[in-house]
């Protein structure tokens, strides 16, 4: 079977090392080229480099699919959103010729695209090859909930550190609804879907109504799979992934945090990722120097595995998010989470057995989580090793990989007759 993928990131290509020490996709391409019977080619973006090259079998074709990006933010400075749509409609005889080429070379059986952010799905439209798109996050969804309440567009617009920050924020909303037009051609044109929660199963029913959608969870990161101890802290400890977009919840960080600190609690919140905190800091009147909120960057997964399985829970905050695998990563590993009810995380928590729910935005019900738990540390035992259990059965990378390829095969049969 000659499996082409279309992804945002190169995956294992020069052994990239990515954000937060690698990726999902890095994990299943490992999982993948262990069975000889697959020929993997993988197409990703990226400006600098357009030769393709072969690495553990594996053929990368590198794409310059971001071509004149710098052109189009100084251009959306200046013009309608309407106007950008269509100058966007106009490229797409462009992507489609980029993304023709690794086809044409690489002789695909089937093509999987992993994620609706960029132009790859435009590749259904042309091409007989059957197409699958792996959902990540949706991009229209996302962008209903990209900012937080007390935020409205015109005042995202004003609020910034420097020049280049205030023209980021005010091309920010055109660039993306002009991506979330995009998203919706892809949807009409891609007929097969990959999957995992109720949520994206829902929104993909709404953008392509009778589409075939098929279940496949995703392979963590190898590290976390490895034997872990859990050692609860002597003191509330709580890590929290993060990175810089408003939806992905900093500021319910430190409304939770000042409560906590306001009742006297001792606690240490450690963040981990790349965030710019001042913004909200500063439109919150909420300083984490103030509290025991700690910024502790980028961090590689042996550093995150290890601040986890020494922490009493993991909080994940964000306003949407489909399947994020740092909470994953924390189940795994035995860790009790508390996950914002929204999106496709309450297909990854059973409120009360394998993590915690709470409403987004609701820094009470997560402060008064995060006590309970704590002061119950045998509950917090007892759920976290229930949420091991059933993570390691939902991301079990053999079960994983043959599901896939199974249900590849059913398809390329099924479009073959």
């Amino acid at each position: 079977m000659r499996i082409l993928w279309y992804t945002n990131t190169p995956c294992l290509y020069k052994q990239n090392n990515a954000y937060n020490g690698g990726g999902w996709l890095s994990s299943l391409e490992r999982e993948i080229i262990k069975h000889k019977e697959v020929k993997l080619g993988i197409a990703f973006s990226l400006d600098d480099e357009t030769e393709k090259i072969t690495e553990n079998g594996v053929i990368y074709y590198p794409l310059r699919i971001n071509k004149h990006s710098l052109w189009k933010k100084v251009k959306a400075c200046f013009c309608s959103t309407d106007k950008l749509i269509n100058d966007e409609r106009k490229r797409y005889s462009y992507y489609e010729k980029e993304i023709k080429k690794p086809i044409n070379d690489f002789k695909p059986d089937i093509i999987i695209v992993f994620g609706s952010e960029m132009p790859f799905g435009l590749v259904a439209g042309v091409t007989k090859i059957p197409v699958i798109l792996h959902i990540q996050g949706i991009l229209n969804p996302y962008m209903n909930a990209y900012l937080p309440p007390f935020i409205s567009w015109d005042k995202y617009k004003t609020m910034n550190t420097g020049l280049i920050d205030k023209i980021n924020k005010r091309i920010d909303r055109k660039m993306w609804q002009v991506s979330c037009e995009r998203e919706m051609e892809i949807c009409k044109r891609v007929k097969n879907y990959f999957g995992r929660t109720d949520w994206d199963f829902r929104v993909c029913q709404m953008m392509h109504p009778g589409a075939n959608y098929i279940y496949s969870s995703e392979v963590l990161r190898p590290l976390f799979y490895q034997p872990s101890v859990r050692k609860l802290p002597s003191k509330l400890t709580i890590v929290t992934t993060i990175s810089s977009p408003l939806y992905k919840g900093y500021d319910l960080v430190l409304k939770t945090a000042k409560l906590l600190s306001d009742k006297g609690l001792d606690f240490e919140w450690n963040c981990y990722g790349n965030i710019a905190p001042t913004v909200v800091e500063r439109q919150l009147g909420i300083f984490h120097e103030k509290l025991n909120v700690q910024l502790c960057g980028v961090a590689s997964a042996e550093q995150l595995r290890e601040a986890i399985c020494h922490s009493t829970v993991y909080v994940h905050t964000s306003y949407i998010d489909n399947s994020p695998n740092s909470l994953c990563e924390a189940q795994i590993l035995g860790c009790t989470p508390i996950a914002t009810y929204v999106g496709g995380v309450p297909s990854l928590i059973k409120d009360g057995v394998t993590g915690y729910l709470v409403p987004a935005n609701d820094p009470y019900q997560l402060a008064f989580l995060l006590e309970d738990v704590f002061c119950h540390p045998d509950i917090n035992i007892r759920i976290g090793q229930v949420a091991k259990k059933v993570a390691n059965e939902r991301h079990n990378p053999i079960t994983i990989v043959d599901k896939l390829l199974n249900d590849l095969n059913t398809i390329i049969c099924y479009h073959q007759k």
